[in-house]
């Protein structure tokens, strides 16, 4: 079972005592909102006084019977305010360390449920299909961990695609996508989700092949052998590259990008995505 990383309680317990603005409801975030939502779908923030502009209809009439005083509750809007995860499972992804991959979604995971943040994840494939599993909000992440576990890095994808289906299937105003971005028809610019978080896996070629000379490769998507050569020239094309994708994934509006290697320290990226969603 992948486990989330050590540091993830202590981060966890720090965020845990601010005052997160983002996730009130959308009526109590107006600056002159008429009523203040309430109801069954929520979770409770907060009791305090009645205001002018709450709605009668909120009243909490048991404190008002013992107390003489009225008090309304408070409530998290769950709706929209929770994060979609999509996890790229082509086959490219096998270059990628698989236990780095599986505890850095794990460990955002168990942060978010850690925080009360509903978390719900998908896995696409070259069909494009995500299927969905809804995590509970207990701060753990077995049925993430779980589904990380049976997936299979295998055949190309479409990740504005894979995107898209889950916009239209998912409830939820924030994504967090996991993949190396390779990609070259996917445009972080026109993704469809109002606040999106990009963590690009990345495997260095040069650990793939240190080596100067003719290489022989193996698409992990296609399966099809490559002959390239590889030199000092190649090399700086190949970063020159990567460095482009970068600067692509990160210059996309309402969007925060993390470059991960397979020894990356993750702690950084915790507290970083952490704070985005705090902001």
């Amino acid at each position: 079972m992948i486990l989330p990383d050590a540091a993830c309680p202590a981060i966890a317990a720090a965020f845990s005592r601010r005052a997160v603005r983002a996730f009130l409801p959308a009526s109590v975030r107006a600056r002159e909102p008429m009523f203040r939502r309430s109801g069954s779908s929520f979770d409770l923030k907060a009791i305090r006084e009645y205001q002018g502009s709450d709605d009668p209809r909120s009243i909490d009439w048991r404190l008002l019977a013992r107390t003489d005083r009225a008090y309304v509750k408070e409530f998290r809007d769950e709706a929209g305010e929770g994060v979609a995860f999509l996890l790229d499972s082509s086959g490219s992804m096998e270059l990628f360390d698989r236990a780095a991959y599986g505890s850095l979604v794990v460990s955002l995971g168990w942060l978010l449920g850690a925080l009360g943040i509903a978390v719900e994840a998908a896995v696409f494939d070259e069909a494009c299909s995500p299927r969905m599993t809804r995590l509970g909000r207990r701060g753990d992440a077995r049925a993430l961990a779980s589904l990380f576990e049976a997936t299979e890095f295998r055949g190309r994808t479409d990740i504005g695609r894979a995107v898209n289906a889950l916009r239209r299937r998912s409830a939820f105003r924030r994504l967090f996508l996991f993949s190396d971005f390779l990609d070259p028809r996917f445009d972080p610019r026109r993704q469809r989700f109002p606040d999106t978080f990009l963590f690009q896996l990345r495997a260095p070629f040069a650990a793939l092949a240190p080596l100067e000379g003719e290489l022989e490769i193996e698409d992990p998507e296609t399966g099809e052998l490559l002959r390239a050569p590889w030199d000092a020239a190649e090399a700086a094309r190949y970063e020159a590259q990567e460095e482009a994708l970068r600067r692509k994934l990160s210059s996309a509006p309402r969007t925060g990008h993390w470059t991960l290697e397979a020894e990356s320290e993750r702690e950084a990226v915790y507290w970083a995505a952490l704070e985005r969603l705090h902001a």
